[in-house]
């Protein structure tokens, strides 16, 4: 008789674990929670997130269980297996639409129910696809929401880019095949704006005189108070000063909005640094025009949020592509520079980019290549402007680097707190 009922207990426990995740998931409440974290080896945006939720959940008194896969991973089931056996109640994976489109699909075959959650790449179509038809429980955090009314700059916004999508079949495949609004493409909407707010104040001062360096300096006093992502100055980090991040979850054919998770920043606008005898990019006056360099994935694991980052500065560019100098009109010409997912590829994208004689550049997506190709810029004097590389690296000790976007210090407390919130109920 013991033996039958040790028997029926070890059968009773196995099928607690094949049912879900964790304690919260079996009733446990939100005593010793637990988060399966899952981040790619060398990839600088998916581990450094990783970590820095890491340390928010354990701050909240959790127990994290992180582990790493090698670069081209495609199946996930052992290692979701783990988070199954660690009865975890929440998984945590922060990486490429790649990555998460074959991760989701183990997730649905091994009958996972605890929610899974990762940071800005999985506001993508990609994730949608992958959780048509499942029991999923997908949740994402992300700079921008096409439902927020709160302002009448993003309202026009999502409105005139979903019209200029659906009027333009490539762009609209380009996009996924559908007219979603991407954060990130607000973010390159924002970016391409400052650019020309720079040049234009860059302008004003110098006339047809001027450089890349003197467009740098503009960026520093650049205050946008009615940009589409919010208000958009930069600290002396050169970091866009943000407080808000928008929670989604992955639905049946659209991202809902969950909530806006809020911390405080109480940064202050930074001050031009010394750029010394630099010498930079100057106008070509002979051409009457103005490169702004696009640097950016169109390739690789990443493609899906570049394509939609470089729409929304397409989007931008067709609203405003002339900046009048001395009486004279230069034309705006984007240049986009395929980085290829890869840093070893970000020296030569964006060495061709400085080759176009850029005075600014935008981009990436990923905070990898962004990294690696902010030497080529600085040694170009050429100031490059980040659209949704969250890493904190990309703008520490590269002073012609800067942001539009929040950073993942402050994404990975977010999810942090939501994951904690929600495996709690």
């Amino acid at each position: 008789m013991k033996k039958l009922i040790s028997v029926v207990m070890a059968l009773a426990m196995t099928m607690m674990l094949l049912a879900g995740c964790g304690a919260a998931a079996a009733g446990g409440g939100n005593e010793g929670l637990t988060a399966y974290v899952l981040a790619e080896k060398g990839d600088t945006y998916s581990l450094g997130l990783a970590n820095n939720f890491k340390t928010a959940f354990e701050a909240n008194g959790g127990t994290v269980v992180m582990e790493t896969f090698p670069t081209n991973t495609t199946n996930f089931s052992d290692y979701l297996q783990k988070a199954l056996d660690n009865r975890a109640d929440v998984i945590f994976a922060p990486n490429s639409t790649t990555v998460a489109a074959n991760l989701l699909a183990n997730a649905d075959d091994l009958g996972i129910e605890c929610p899974i959650m990762a940071g800005d790449t999985w506001e993508s179509s990609v994730i949608l696809d992958a959780v048509a038809g499942t029991d999923l429980e997908v949740y994402c955090s992300t700079f921008f929401d096409e439902s927020d009314s709160s302002s009448t700059s993003a309202k026009d916004f999502v409105s005139g880019f979903k019209g200029w999508l659906n009027a333009n079949a490539d762009y609209k495949e380009m996009n996924g095949g559908n007219d979603i609004v991407a954060a990130v493409s607000a973010l390159g909407f924002d970016a391409y704006n400052v650019a020309m707010t720079a040049i234009r104040a860059a302008a004003e001062e110098k006339g047809s005189g001027l450089t890349s360096i003197d467009v740098a300096n503009a960026l520093w006093a650049t205050s946008i108070d009615d940009a589409v992502t919010g208000k958009i100055q930069f600290d002396q980090n050169g970091d866009a000063i943000k407080d808000s991040a928008y929670i989604k979850k992955a639905g049946s054919g659209a991202f809902e909005f969950v909530k806006v998770q809020t911390s405080p920043n109480n940064a202050a606008q930074g001050k031009a640094v010394d750029y010394g005898s630099a010498t930079g990019v100057s106008l070509d006056t002979a051409n009457k025009k103005i490169v702004i360099g696009v640097y950016e994935p169109t390739s690789g694991n990443n493609a899906a949020g570049g394509k939609q980052e470089v729409l929304g500065i397409y989007y931008a560019n067709s609203l405003d592509d002339t900046i009048t100098i001395d009486g004279e009109d230069y034309k705006v010409e984007l240049y986009v520079s395929d980085n290829g997912s890869l840093e070893e590829n970000a020296v030569t994208a964006a060495s061709n980019i400085v080759g176009q004689g850029a005075l600014v550049s935008l981009g990436s997506y990923g905070s990898g290549v962004s990294i690696a190709a902010a030497q080529t810029f600085e040694d170009a004097g050429i100031p490059a402007i980040g659209v949704s590389c969250t890493n904190a690296s990309v703008t520490e000790g590269h002073n012609y680097y800067f942001r539009t976007c929040f950073l993942d210090p402050f994404q990975g407390s977010v999810m942090a707190q939501f994951a904690w919130e929600t495996a709690s109920k």
